[in-house]
């Protein structure tokens, strides 16, 4: 790691010096250790700069209440102080989401978005009305900020152990990292995440869009959610519609990994980000 550094609310670890530079963003309650790997596969060919968003991986929360709105003015501020140009951002999840509004506001800044199981609208929230998830997102987010460090710890194993990560051996080393998290950071982060629908701005996304979506067979049973009983290739076609109106994007399945792909299948979700890199101009 070259340096470390704060610009605004971010916190910033910088590595390597080639071009472009990879601007890597986390999931929700993650800090940079889920990039890891990434970054260790990556840092021979890019600068990369791996983000931590207030409140995450024991960092300060935001004292500034519009989180996704600060997180951008945030973010142009990087660029704009160290010169950044043309960077592929690549974000997981709640990272994905706001690589893809990063596309609709400053698409002239970024040469591609990455986005890996982060989408415009959140799958369980797409049949819902603004007020409804507005309703669902409050009620789940006073859950959140309210838990105890013991009930954030057993939350976040289950999470990992179902939803996460297909290998038993990760889930407790990365429910204990995101355990370091305000809950109350991530609960407000929750609430912006649950109430977004960027959908309707896709069409401002004027650069290349890689949506990497893993699947995990196991889970996608006739009990689970709707949109969880598809199979890999009805759940390609549920999250190409979802980012339908973005006109150029491509959507890359990871078979066998739940939602971090790139700590199940690192060799997959390298060679796709890869083959992403090399397709653009």
């Amino acid at each position: 790691m070259a340096e470390s550094f704060d610009v605004g609310t971010l916190h910033v670890d910088r590595y390597g010096s080639g071009k472009p530079a990879l601007i890597l963003i986390p999931g929700l309650g993650s800090g940079p250790w889920s990039w890891y790997g990434t970054i260790a596969h990556f840092e021979p060919q890019y600068t990369i700069y791996a983000l931590t968003l207030p409140g995450f991986d024991g960092r300060p929360a935001a004292t500034k209440t519009r989180l996704f709105a600060t997180f951008a003015n945030d973010f142009n501020a990087l660029l704009d102080q160290h010169k950044i140009e043309g960077p592929i951002v690549m974000g997981h999840s709640l990272g994905g989401t706001l690589a893809i509004m990063l596309g609709e506001q400053e698409s002239n800044r970024l040469k591609a978005i990455i986005a890996v199981d982060g989408l415009p609208i959140l799958p369980p929230a797409v049949s819902m009305s603004p007020d409804e998830r507005k309703t669902a997102a409050a009620q789940a987010a006073g859950a959140i900020a309210n838990a105890d460090p013991a009930s954030e710890l057993a939350y976040d194993q289950q999470y990992m152990s179902t939803t996460g990560t297909t290998d038993p051996a990760l889930v407790d080393p990365t429910a204990k990292l995101e355990a370091t998290s305000d809950p109350k950071a991530v609960a407000a982060w929750f609430v912006e995440d649950y109430t977004a629908d960027l959908r309707p701005d896709l069409s401002k996304i004027t650069i290349p869009l890689l949506e990497i979506m893993p699947y995990y067979a196991p889970d996608h049973t006739q009990s689970a959610p709707k949109y969880l009983q598809y199979t890999q290739p009805q759940s390609v076609a549920f999250y190409q519609s979802l980012l339908a109106g973005a006109p150029h994007v491509q959507v890359v399945a990871i078979p066998d990994a739940r939602h971090f792909a790139m700590l199940d299948q690192p060799a997959a979700f390298y060679a796709a980000v890869e083959k992403f890199i090399a397709s653009l101009k």
